[in-house]
């Protein structure tokens, strides 16, 4: 038996112990001191009222805690699910629901002020607000009623997140599109950035044409910093192509612009990973790359001159080598939003999506991208 048959063996057998091990804890009910320690590190002013722990008529256990945090009372409880074969936990509380319950007069002012609504009952542990916008002056509705909303509550919002213990204070915004922002713990609010996400995401939902019923104003749109580019040049001539759509997304957090790609074939992903324009482009400019995908080895290789490119695609990252040697490149997962379950292409910077093309950035204005060739 070879050396790479004996470690697979071994890791099989490490995995299934593992596997083993999880199955035999995933019915277990957290301790009461994990569950005590855990909810005073996301609210620190809390106190634990009472505990209850018992099994219900069906066999599963339970334990529930009532806990006051600064005069708002709600439960945690963590209870067995039993299924056809296994038995796991699941964890479930009533804190955002209560926390809006205590503020409710507060919370329905700001709503009905910004013509805000709120979508179902107070249950559970996430409350959905929609602001349906008629006009481009409802879209900055969504973000300033959400900073009297986190004003109001910040005191009250976790610390934190942990796993079992959710906490989401969601907002739509809707136009056509759905875009929400989401609070889970402090910190996570900002009210300048939200308002020009809002704006970006609307201004690229205008250019697709997916804006509907809502009164436009030219000079607003004007005035909203471009978030897609879809023209790019290459040695000074436009670049065309009949098969992909050219886009580059400014991301607003690192205020650069992205490009997609995509690499290898992951039959886990129906069919796993489309070709995107760098490969047509480097097929243009480079004849003699080489340009080669390996379904088998989940790999990209291509010559570019005397450089060598290795990209090697791993269930939800990419890393790229050139000549041997790693390179750091940062790609973001994106999944498909037209062929459901699979994971089509990453995002990597504009100077990085130059560079493996073996070509530099000359400038990027609002009209295009416009690289060169070394």
């Amino acid at each position: 038996m070879s050396r790479n048959r004996k470690k697979g063996k071994a890791k099989q057998a490490i995995g299934l112990l593992f596997m083993l091990l999880s199955l035999t804890s995933c019915g277990r009910l957290k301790s009461n001191h994990a569950i005590e320690v855990g909810i005073r590190e996301i609210l620190p002013d809390a106190v634990i009222l009472n505990v209850e722990t018992g099994t219900r008529s069906t066999g599963r256990k339970f334990k529930r805690f009532t806990v006051d945090n600064k005069g708002i009372i709600f439960t945690f409880e963590d209870h067995q699910v039993h299924g056809a074969i296994l038995t796991w936990t699941n964890s479930e509380n009533n804190y955002c629901s209560k926390l809006f319950e205590y503020f409710a007069q507060e919370i329905g002012e700001i709503l009905q002020k910004y013509h805000i609504e709120m979508d179902g009952r107070l249950s559970g542990s996430a409350i959905n607000l929609t602001n349906r916008i008629s006009d481009m002056a409802g879209l900055d509705a969504s973000a300033d009623a959400l900073e009297e909303i986190y004003c109001l509550v910040e005191d009250y919002v976790p610390k934190e997140t942990l796993d079992w213990f959710s906490f989401e204070v969601k907002l739509w915004t809707l136009y056509g599109e759905r875009k929400l922002i989401i609070i889970e713990e402090q910190g996570d609010w900002d009210y300048s950035y939200y308002r020009q996400l809002l704006h970006l995401n609307f201004k690229n939902a205008v250019d697709m044409g997916l804006v509907k019923d809502v009164e436009l104003s030219e000079e607003m749109l004007a005035s909203i910093p471009q978030k897609y580019i879809r023209a790019l040049c290459i040695n000074g001539e436009p670049y065309q192509s009949d098969r992909y759509e050219i886009r580059f997304l400014y991301n607003l957090e690192d205020k650069r612009y992205y490009a997609p790609v995509g690499f290898g074939i992951d039959i886990e992903y129906n069919g796993g990973v489309e070709d995107h324009l760098q490969r047509e482009i480097i097929k243009a400019y480079y004849p003699d790359s080489g340009y080669a995908i390996s379904m088998k080895e989940q790999t990209t290789t291509y010559q570019l001159g005397n450089d060598h490119y290795l990209i090697e695609r791993q269930r939800d990252s990419l890393t790229f080598y050139k000549n041997g040697r790693k390179l750091q490149i940062e790609n973001y997962l994106e999944l498909s939003g037209t062929h459901t379950g699979a994971a089509y292409f990453f995002w990597i910077s504009v100077d990085d999506f130059a560079s493996i093309m073996g070509m530099s950035v000359e400038k990027v204005e609002d009209n295009g991208v416009y690289l060169r060739m070394k």
